[in-house]
């Protein structure tokens, strides 16, 4: 098949559950059960009402606090699940197989635009074209619908600025934007090979469902923070002290917010800085969306602020070009397309302020030549390593005042493969509950599971 919008789309259109492998329906399920958690989670934060009910509120609570989840092609579900949610006729099995094709086809087109999209940036296209695939598919518009619906999705543009979403009323209007049909004749997208092998490549196995909100970027650092502070705790029997933080630094790949993040109100301010994160976990020993609220640390509010003034992010040279090797070496044949001149051009702009070590032996041994090799690739999305993408390089180092240091490296986030049903669950909070959903029949009514879904 080739690599076309309309070809993507009349596959979709067609598929039907007897066409997705079983471990791809789990892994919607899944999804669906982790988006549901985090949705209820979110609503009961103070403020979280400001935002209404429905569709557009639960997008918006995403847009503005991201505890959503993540693929290879950007975030899919925080579009995908309210629409879905909204299912008022169809089996379990069709309501999957209408989450698979949004899931395939927005993650693809999120995918296709990669090349361009920013760390201080909410990218929207993922989220409307699974919006759009879920209510054509509802509408039975057929394939060339579909088409109309995420053409129309995508001409309302990309990337809105962070500050844009932060406050409740931006993140209700972009919100609205997701789930409303676009401008008619909408935009023509090119055939790229990110659009391709539906069927034999399954974007929807690369879903991250992270522990922390934030990007997967931040949740890789907070996840190796959260080894060291358990580490010191088995080592002392008690937990470490905010006040016995000399200083925290991560060195990092490419992908921090932390200039961006500066401006910007709690909640988001947690969920975009790692300074502040990392300050909220350090204080409290645990970090959720309860904690990044404005007051939610009482007494504590000084010491958050003290750490975090000790926290410092560093980008890395040298894991970036590993990350830009890795990248290329598993996506090459899709972000290759772009052409070299481009990707030079956003690599340069993403490692602005990189510091680099005044020893060029060990960025040598991350073998920054081999990305040009892997960018040259060709064949396609089916001649992609699509998992081995999912990389942040990180390295922690946590020191104290008793004069001893903590290390831990971390290249990935929690919540992705054999640990995503666990990151499901966590979110979800209702293990029996959730076991029942992850286990109905196929003929149950996607109503009926809705409804257990949300309740």
């Amino acid at each position: 098949m080739s690599s076309s919008l309309s070809d993507l789309c009349a596959w979709a259109a067609a598929l039907t559950a007897s066409d997705i492998p079983p471990d791809v329906a789990t892994i919607v399920r899944l999804q669906h059960v982790g988006l549901a958690g985090a949705a209820r989670r979110l609503a009961a934060l103070p403020g979280g009402a400001e935002l209404g009910v429905g569709a557009a509120a639960q997008t918006g609570r995403f847009l503005q606090l991201p505890f959503d989840d993540l693929t290879a092609g950007g975030r899919v579900g925080a579009g995908l699940g309210p629409a879905a949610w909204l299912t008022e006729a169809g089996t379990l099995d069709q309501l999957v197989a209408s989450s698979v094709a949004a899931f395939e086809v927005a993650a693809r087109v999120g995918l296709a635009g990669a090349v361009a999209a920013r760390a201080d940036e909410v990218d929207l296209r993922a989220m409307r074209v699974a919006a759009a695939v879920i209510r054509a598919l509802a509408a039975g518009s057929g394939a060339s619908g579909m088409l109309a619906e995420v053409e129309g999705a995508l001409a309302d543009g990309a990337a809105v600025a962070l500050a844009d979403v932060a406050g409740s009323a931006g993140a209700r209007r972009l919100a609205e934007a997701v789930h409303r049909p676009g401008a008619s004749g909408g935009a023509k997208l090119a055939p790229s090979a990110a659009l391709g092998a539906p069927g034999a490549v399954w974007l929807a196995r690369t879903l991250i469902i992270p522990r922390y909100p934030g990007s997967p970027w931040m949740n890789t650092a907070l996840d190796a923070l959260d080894v060291v502070l358990c580490r010191h705790l088995k080592a002392g029997e008690k937990r470490l002290r905010a006040d016995q933080i000399e200083r925290v630094v991560f060195r990092t790949a490419w992908g921090s917010a932390e200039a961006a993040a500066a401006g910007l109100p709690r909640p988001a301010l947690g969920a975009t800085s790692l300074a502040e994160a990392a300050a909220l976990m350090i204080t409290h020993h645990e970090l959720g969306p309860e904690w990044l609220a404005e007051g939610a640390s009482g007494d504590k509010t000084e010491d958050v602020a003290a750490v975090a003034s000790r926290v410092e992010v560093v980008t890395d040279s040298r894991l970036s070009a590993r990350k830009a090797r890795l990248l290329a070496e598993a996506l090459g044949p899709v972000l290759g397309e772009a052409g070299l001149r481009v990707i030079a051009k956003a690599a340069a702009g993403r490692l602005r302020g990189a510091e680099i070590s005044g020893e060029i032996l060990p960025l040598l041994r991350e073998r920054p030549w081999a990305a040009v090799a892997g960018l040259r690739r060709t064949g396609g999305l089916a001649a992609c390593t699509v998992d081995d993408a999912l990389a942040w390089p990180t390295e922690l180092k946590l020191y104290t005042t008793r004069g001893g240091w903590w290390p831990e490296r971390r290249q990935s986030p929690t919540g992705h493969g054999a640990g995503l049903q666990a990151a499901a669950l966590a979110r979800f909070g209702d293990d029996a509950r959730a076991g029942r959903l992850l286990a109905s029949p196929g003929d149950r009514a996607a109503s009926d599971w809705i409804a257990e879904l949300l309740s």
